[in-house]
């Protein structure tokens, strides 16, 4: 069976991790993103039965998008990074995998906890 070939023209999401910044003395001053790659992605609907699964987690689900699988995320701890779409930050709740892509679902960071 022959793949159909999908467009990820929804935007790009970059993925990283946050890193604290620390005066001389060592005291904690805050957090800056540090990017470790870049995707395509498209955008998904979100189905009842997803809000219903995160909600019962004791998650809020705000958005779902699917992106190609990169070879250098495939070794990667996925739950540990950081998304970030036009300027908002996303915790990725979990994410989902078949052999070709990649289905994160994210839940918006608050104002309060970034920091750059």
């Amino acid at each position: 069976m022959e793949r159909v070939r999908e467009t990820f023209n929804d935007g790009v999401l970059t993925y990283g991790a946050y890193k604290t910044i620390r005066t001389e003395s060592r005291k904690v001053t805050g957090k800056q993103f540090v990017e470790q790659g870049r995707l395509f992605y498209r955008a998904l609907s979100v189905r009842e039965s997803d809000y219903l699964q995160f909600g019962a987690m004791g998650s809020t689900l705000d958005l779902k998008v699917k992106t190609q699988m990169p070879p250098a995320l495939r070794q990667i701890d996925k739950d540990k990074l950081i998304v970030r779409i036009a300027d908002q930050d996303f915790n990725i709740i979990t994410v989902d995998r078949d052999n070709h892509y990649l289905y994160f679902y994210l839940h918006k960071v608050d104002g309060g906890e970034k920091n750059e």
